[in-house]
């Protein structure tokens, strides 16, 4: 007897619940209640919600630092004290980021006094993904990592929460350097000052885009089939994401089937049509989702690490007609 294919087709279930503008689906439990929705940050700069393990909790707006102080601060390149610390001083602003090569470690480099910041420069490669990882060695401090893009606008910054590690992907658009900088958490009230060390990992490039514009296609094969395509992909980082587009037909019911042989994961998925590609109409992590269309148009499946770790997946998309 011929084996099953790790993706076999099942039955198309039922579709019953509204989901939103255009599709229809019931196979999931509701998701869990964000506290960050809606947002509660409203007082001065700290409007950033975070969702802190079911909590929400409040930090400055993107373009915005945290002083010892307590007040938000706008980014500039005027932003850099001169200062005493480590032999790598002044470094509290872009324009005296330190070289950081890939596969490289940095040590000796402290964050002193209490509100120092350390900056680093990285010559990106478009499509190139870097991830950072900074470690505290002593002291009270809890790091934090923040990226820049070129022009100084800030990207992406991730906090240390339960240990004093944290790792932090980001993806280069332009070939150009990009800046990090290395801070005590403003999640952690404490003043925490102390010494830590960087590392940039070897570099890789992107498999899939991560945004509608560079949506990697698909065709669905017909329910069924012996033989449907199956794709693949990898997160290269903890926050990577892969969009996929695909075109769907009034009336036509779709299944997206993930494949879990051999380590792979079932990513968290989120669902959006052309017309809307900020509202999700359907967001799931189970090993499938169907939905019915009700408007010929073209479905995004934005996929994303379910654990915030480097994994590898592979699905299919099914259509019925």
């Amino acid at each position: 007897m011929p084996s099953r294919h790790p993706l076999a087709p099942l039955p198309l279930l039922g579709l019953t619940a509204l989901l939103g503008a255009g599709c229809l689906s019931t196979t999931e439990p509701p998701a869990p209640v964000d506290p960050c929705e809606p947002n509660p940050c409203t007082q001065g700069d700290k409007t950033a919600c975070v969702n802190d393990n079911g909590r929400a909790s409040c930090v400055c707006k993107a373009g915005t630092i945290l002083r010892p102080n307590g007040a938000c601060e706008p980014l500039s390149a005027a932003n850099c004290p001169e200062h005493a610390g480590d032999a790598a001083e002044p470094d509290d602003c872009l324009a005296r980021a330190a070289p950081l090569a890939t596969a490289s470690a940095l040590t000796g480099r402290t964050i002193e006094p209490v509100g120092d910041y350390d900056f680093f420069q990285i010559d990106g490669t478009a499509r190139t993904i870097y991830t950072l990882t900074a470690e505290a060695s002593a002291g009270s401090l809890l790091p934090r990592l923040d990226v820049f893009d070129p022009q100084g606008v800030w990207l992406t910054a991730l906090d240390a929460t339960t240990s004093p590690r944290v790792s932090l992907g980001f993806k280069a658009r332009l070939s150009a350097p990009h800046y990090v900088r290395v801070s005590h958490s403003p999640r952690d009230p404490s003043p925490g000052t102390g010494a830590y060390t960087l590392t940039l990992a070897p570099s890789v490039v992107d498999d899939h885009g991560d945004t509608v514009t560079e949506a990697t296609g698909l065709t669905p094969s017909a329910g069924g089939s012996t033989s449907p395509s199956t794709l693949s992909g990898t997160f290269e980082y903890g926050q990577d994401k892969d969009v996929f587009s695909f075109p769907v037909t009034l009336n036509a019911g779709y299944r997206v089937e993930f494949d879990t042989a051999g380590g792979r994961v079932i990513p968290a998925l989120a669902a959006y049509i052309r017309e809307d590609v900020r509202t999700p109409f359907r967001t799931a992590q189970n090993a499938f989702i169907e939905f019915r269309a009700d408007s010929t148009t073209t479905v995004y499946l934005e996929l994303s690490p379910p654990t915030g770790a480097t994994a590898s997946y592979s699905f299919r998309v099914l259509e019925f007609r």
